[in-house]
């Protein structure tokens, strides 16, 4: 798929990994150029192995992990934009000036513009506008790649990207990244179906997620699993000692890691469309959209 170009768009090391390694990896494999952009270095994150960074190294623990991360799935450097991570909503550290939830963003919009027109993807990929779970940090990366989106064909916004050789251009395509309702509840029973004494989540999490009929495409990215699984483990400082995927039968982890869900963001989808499950059917390396019968 030489001439294919993908924009991804995340806000912390590991939102490239959880939720839609496989996609990556997959659309990597088949000669797609992906570009990630990753909005802070996750400094709020946990650090859930003993000794393997500080609150003083977290940050630059987590760009080495992102940097292997992104060489496991097969792409480039990915591009961070060095905001900082704005916690969990209603936690001190969102009251912080450089945090991503009170960035300009005029000046983050600017940036992923810039992105677009540089790297003149035809598909454009972030958080659905819940942010998964409705962490902060990933409603605001949804909010500004979709309106950086909607804007980079638009030559009166930053016209000053002109003089740096970068010319409107108009993605077709945005789709976010979803979870359909429930998929922690349903993750803790599969495992503990296999044998591992894993947590139920709590009341206030249980039901995170976007209903299903909200979720236009489950793709199965099974073919993907030990690329993902290994990126995964890229993020050490993330990974609870236990964690249970090398535990339980590789059938069991594929059942869990192996489906990822989307939403089509634009075009919109159409009452009774069905949603092709390949991002770039259709699209012309060039960035045209092909005539379908």
């Amino acid at each position: 798929m030489s001439g294919f170009r993908l924009l991804a768009c995340f806000a912390h090391p590991d939102d490239e990994a959880f939720p839609v390694g496989g996609v990556l990896a997959a659309h990597a494999s088949k000669g797609v150029s992906v570009r990630l952009v990753t909005a802070t270095l996750g400094e709020e994150g946990e650090i859930r192995q003993e000794g393997s960074a500080t609150r003083e190294t977290i940050g630059q623990v987590r760009r080495d992990e992102l940097a292997c991360s992104a060489r496991t799935l097969g792409l480039s450097e990915p591009v961070v934009l060095n905001y900082r991570d704005s916690g969990m909503v209603g936690t001190p550290p969102n009251q912080h000036p450089e945090a991503f939830v009170n960035a300009d963003a005029q000046i983050v919009v600017e940036q992923l513009v810039r992105q677009i027109r540089s790297f003149r993807p035809q598909v454009v990929l972030t958080f659905e506008p819940g942010g998964l779970y409705g962490h902060p940090d990933h409603i605001a990366i949804c909010r500004h790649t979709t309106q950086a989106f909607h804007l980079a064909n638009d030559s009166s916004v930053f016209p000053d990207h002109l003089s740096d050789g970068l010319k409107p251009y108009q993605p077709l395509r945005l789709f976010y990244s979803a979870r359909p309702t429930g998929f922690r509840t349903e993750m803790a029973l599969k495992l503990r179906a296999a044998g591992v004494d894993y947590p139920m989540p709590s009341a206030q999490r249980a039901n995170d997620g976007t209903p299903a009929e909200e979720i236009h495409l489950e793709l199965d990215v099974s073919e993907q699993l030990e690329t993902k699984m290994a990126c995964i483990q890229c993020h050490f400082t993330q990974l609870p000692p236990d964690w249970p995927y090398n535990k339980v039968p590789r059938a069991v982890a594929a059942d869990i890691l192996g489906r990822e869900h989307f939403i089509r963001g634009w075009p919109e989808v159409q009452a009774q469309e069905l949603v092709p499950s390949d991002f770039f059917e259709g699209i012309s390396p060039d960035g045209y959209q092909r005539e379908t019968s």
